[in-house]
């Protein structure tokens, strides 16, 4: 994203009042798109209308499949699709913080990085892009908005306009219209409140981890690998090669015959001067 046209692409940053890791942590989930970003994939301007969306919705219960690329991971989501397929959603996370999400339809492609400002508070910059055209003026504007993965802000500093001290501007009648699932609008804050809301360095000792978790806690194990190696050989940690950082978010959908790390490899490269595969 950083390489292509100006026109091509659109950049925020915001507060978040968290640890960065357990940012980053929620930014590698996918599971919770169908249950806390459910309202959105359909009214959202930079998400509606794709036919990813339908699969998303109609199943809640992904499997996931992790896999190991130099920089990272690779955190394929399955969820069934038409004639015995699987729709996958595959998203890389470069070491330590970047992640970038699988697109929708013909809309941008996006993700975040989240930087520490101290152990409590970090920077997540959010990134839209398209490889292969300018942005939209529609799509601009709407990113300006806060809507996709942008927000509002407190006027005059990059706080968003929701915060935990005026609780998210939580809605409860859309909540109960099912316009929204917890009552906060918009997909950046969605995913912030519940982030935030678990104090600003969450207690994991008191977690209870499960199969749809296994993207953070194979994210966790390849951190602590490669601390101790850096610790104890020098050696350098993944994600500091540039070349670590040449991969792609994907959405495809495969026969379940298919590994998508074999059937999606070319789709999980960069590809100068093609679109990502998106469904």
């Amino acid at each position: 994203f950083a390489l292509v046209p100006e026109e091509n692409c659109f950049t925020t940053k915001r507060l978040q009042e968290c640890n960065w890791l357990q940012a980053m942590e929620g930014g590698i989930d996918s599971s919770h798109v169908s249950w806390l970003h459910r309202g959105a994939l359909d009214s959202d301007p930079l998400f509606k209308g794709a036919r990813g969306n339908r699969y998303n919705l109609g199943d809640a219960r992904p499997v996931f499949e992790v896999v190991e690329h130099p920089g990272g991971l690779y955190i394929g989501a399955r969820r069934n699709a038409e004639n015995g397929q699987y729709y996958w959603r595959i998203t890389p996370w470069v070491m330590p913080c970047f992640t970038m999400i699988p697109p929708r339809g013909n809309h941008p492609v996006h993700g975040h990085f989240w930087v520490p400002i101290d152990d409590e508070n970090c920077w997540a910059w959010s990134f839209d892009y398209q490889p292969t055209r300018a942005l939209t003026a529609d799509e601009v504007t709407a990113m300006r908005a806060g809507k996709g993965i942008h927000v509002t802000y407190v006027p005059g500093s990059f706080r968003p306009a929701a915060n935990k001290d005026n609780d998210y501007l939580i809605d409860r009648a859309a909540q109960k219209a099912g316009r929204t699932y917890s009552g906060v609008e918009g997909i950046a804050m969605q995913d912030a409140s519940l982030q935030e809301s678990m104090g600003p360095v969450v207690d994991r000792t008191k977690e209870n981890l499960v199969s749809t978790d296994n993207g953070i806690i194979m994210a966790r194990h390849r951190m602590l690998r490669a601390i101790k190696a850096l610790m104890d050989k020098d050696v350098p940690p993944p994600g500091v090669d540039p070349a670590h950082h040449r991969v792609r978010s994907a959405a495809v959908v495969l026969p379940s015959d298919q590994a998508y790390k074999d059937a999606a490899r070319e789709a999980l490269s960069v590809r100068e001067g093609l679109a990502h595969a998106s469904v």
